[in-house]
């Protein structure tokens, strides 16, 4: 299924994200020897976010104080797609996207970040695989 990302009105951050995503192959996430920078939602303090930046320097940016130890590191576009966007789902998590330094920012469903992303793949390589 492909949803039309004009009637899908991506917002202009959420859009320059995936396009930045889908041309380095990757996203950035801050990892600590104890695991992943986690926060709480903006909107709900029960539920997690984990922050996904698609620029390395603004994923270092936002390794301060709680996060001081912390250190960005690459998940390549596949992974994301196959392993972590639905994992990040059964476990109940939502995506950050692209925080700024005082850890605010857009919190997305992942499987909505996921077919945004895929459905821009297929518009930017039609007929193309996912991850070529």
């Amino acid at each position: 299924m492909t949803i039309d990302t004009d009637q899908h009105a991506l917002e202009p951050d959420v859009r320059a994200f995936l396009e930045r995503v889908i041309d380095q192959g990757m996203v950035w996430a801050l990892h600590h020897w104890d695991g992943w920078a986690l926060a709480p939602s903006a909107d709900n303090d029960s539920r997690l976010v984990l922050p996904l930046w698609s620029v390395e320097s603004m994923a270092e940016a936002c390794a301060t104080e709680d996060w001081a130890d912390y250190r960005a590191e690459p998940i390549v576009l596949d992974e994301l797609l196959e392993a972590w966007l639905p994992g990040l789902e059964k476990d109940g998590y939502l995506a950050g996207i692209d925080w700024t330094d005082d850890l605010e920012g857009i919190e997305v469903p992942p499987l909505e970040l996921q077919v945004d992303l895929e459905t821009l793949i297929e518009q930017l390589d039609p007929g193309g695989e996912v991850g070529d």
